[in-house]
């Protein structure tokens, strides 16, 4: 009785030593169901170099969240499907894990202004950064005023 004790229990701690292998092999199994955050408004991105014109994050698009920093900021993922080839350079880092990310911020009523002039904003997008910045008609018509053809 006590031999076959020892064999149930060695059974078992072979088991979970197999189980955790497969996990740190295959990873975790898929989740049933996902939380991600879904824009409401566009976000711009802030460009690598001396470029001035704004990169758009577009109402809609979904971020999963991926870490938070003490610093007071969040890091999120955001999938992107490419289609065709495109140009890029290879970057082969010594560092394991390497995350080199870009960063993003709602659009300011400082901004408004310049990215109406310098990036194809749809309507829906304007109105959507309009209603987030909770930005009155009498400033709206301030920046059309100083808006330059």
């Amino acid at each position: 009785m006590r031999i076959r004790n020892y064999l149930v229990l060695s059974s078992l701690i072979a088991a979970a030593f197999l189980c955790g292998m497969l996990f740190q092999k295959f990873g975790v199994p898929a989740m049933s169901k996902t939380t991600y955050l879904k824009l409401q408004e566009p976000l711009l991105l802030e460009s690598e170099g001396k470029s001035q014109d704004f990169h758009v994050l577009p109402a809609g698009t979904a971020l999963y969240i991926d870490r938070s920093f003490p610093e007071g900021f969040t890091r999120y993922i955001a999938y992107i499907n490419i289609k065709g080839d495109f140009a890029a350079e290879k970057i082969v880092s010594d560092k394991t894990n390497l995350v080199d990310p870009i960063w993003a911020h709602p659009v300011q009523r400082d901004d408004l202004p310049f990215l109406m002039e310098n990036t194809p904003v749809t309507k829906n997008d304007l109105v959507r950064i309009l209603k987030a910045r909770k930005m009155t008609r009498e400033e709206l018509a301030q920046i059309v005023r100083d808006w330059e053809d």
